[in-house]
């Protein structure tokens, strides 16, 4: 069966330290049937990757619909989620991101006239915006 990723909704605050998930939601079309499934999520399950169905909208219903997440249904949904998922730019637990490490010459100078005092929060100022500016570069 075909299987069409037509949106996916990358969530970037993960919790990847615990046994268990969500990477992204994200929409599939079946063109075979003409049916689509919006809500599909991609997570991970202790090492495993896993396509769970999309919830219900109504509290009565436990899911709007329902998979063996270990079919091949489910894994063919799966591929196709994390496809789409590198895609967009997320990012697997447990990959290595290459960390951009600048280095820039400082040079500090004191007035004469200048306590102590002023020198040490001159400086404070000064590693303040570097930390900033390295928080911003590194997100």
């Amino acid at each position: 069966m075909k299987i069409e990723v037509t949106g996916i909704n990358v969530m970037r605050s993960t919790a990847w330290d615990r046994h268990f998930a969500i990477l992204a939601y994200g929409d599939i079309a079946l063109p075979e049937i003409q049916t689509t499934l919006r809500g599909c999520a991609l997570a991970k399950n202790g090492k495993d990757f896993v396509a769970l169905p999309p919830k219900a909208s109504n509290q009565k219903d436990a899911a709007a619909v329902q998979w063996n997440i270990r079919g091949k249904f489910a894994f063919a949904v799966r591929d196709g989620l994390m496809d789409a998922y590198k895609r967009m730019g997320g990012v697997l637990p447990g990959e290595e991101q290459p960390i951009e490490r600048r280095i820039v010459p400082a040079r500090f100078s004191v007035h004469e006239d200048a306590d102590d005092g002023e020198a040490v929060e001159g400086l404070a100022r000064t590693l303040s915006v570097e930390h900033q500016e390295a928080f911003r570069v590194l997100g």
